[in-house]
């Protein structure tokens, strides 16, 4: 990677706003220093927006604006101040240099985004596995003993589809309390959905192999309830990648 990737990989505005002594109050905003603001209006993080004039970019653009340094001079200047090694003969240059690769700690709120974002996606999971073993566990008759896992998927759907609706759409401070008090669950949560996707998975392509006409399968058929609990498990992965681009914009 070049010096302007290293940079924009290793330094993120906050990190620079705060070496540079600007001040961030409690919601991470700063005095915008494109235009002449009153209060903050510029919310720093990996990278900075502008709520008054509209202005967006990343560690070096801020820096070059706030020195009145050209891009180059502003990345060069980052690597200095961060300890970034870079070689100054240039990016065409055919010496090879040696980076440093020190990767900035994430700030408070990449770490909460991380940490939602598992809680999320791992309740999600867990979901598609209790429905699962509510329909193929049900009892078929009046009289069949009820399977525990039937019952475990009666038992914890309520409560998951409540987590799922605080998660999504509960007040911050609601999903705050389930991140932090739900760590433990989640780990448990998300090694029971990997054993049990992964069994599903030999499971059903042991099923397609005879799927179709009698000895193999016909053609390009699949059985379509492989399809059905693949394409569950794909929404729920777009949903997360939604969700986490949302929050990226909202910043």
């Amino acid at each position: 990677m070049g010096l302007f990737d290293e940079v924009k990989q290793n330094v993120t505005v906050r990190q620079a706003a705060e070496r540079y002594g600007l001040k961030l109050n409690r919601s991470g905003l700063i005095r915008c220093i494109f235009h002449n603001d009153k209060s903050p209006s510029m919310k720093v993080d990996r990278r900075y927006y502008c709520f008054g004039c509209g202005c967006t970019g990343d560690a070096i653009d801020f820096t070059a604006q706030l020195f009145g340094l050209g891009l180059r001079d502003a990345a060069m200047k980052l690597a200095d101040d961060f300890g970034i090694k870079y070689s100054a003969r240039g990016r065409d240059s055919p010496a090879r240099r040696n980076v440093l690769i020190r990767k900035p700690e994430p700030t408070p709120e990449e770490q909460w985004e991380k940490e939602y974002m598992r809680c999320l996606k791992a309740y999600l999971d867990y979901r598609i596995l209790l429905q699962d073993w509510k329909e193929q566990y049900r009892p078929r008759t009046r009289t069949e003993e009820w399977d525990e896992r039937f019952i475990t998927a009666l038992r914890e759907l309520v409560i998951v589809n409540y987590y799922l609706d605080t998660l999504l759409f509960g007040e911050h401070a609601d999903k705050e309390a389930i991140v932090r008090e739900k760590r433990e669950e989640i780990e448990n949560i998300e090694r029971k959905c990997k054993r049990y996707f992964n069994e599903r998975g030999k499971r059903f392509d042991k099923e397609n192999d005879s799927y179709g006409e009698p000895g193999g399968l016909s053609g390009n058929q699949r059985n379509p309830e492989y399809d059905r609990k693949r394409d569950s498990q794909k929404f729920n992965g777009e949903l997360c990648d939604r969700i986490k681009k949302r929050s990226t914009v909202s910043r």
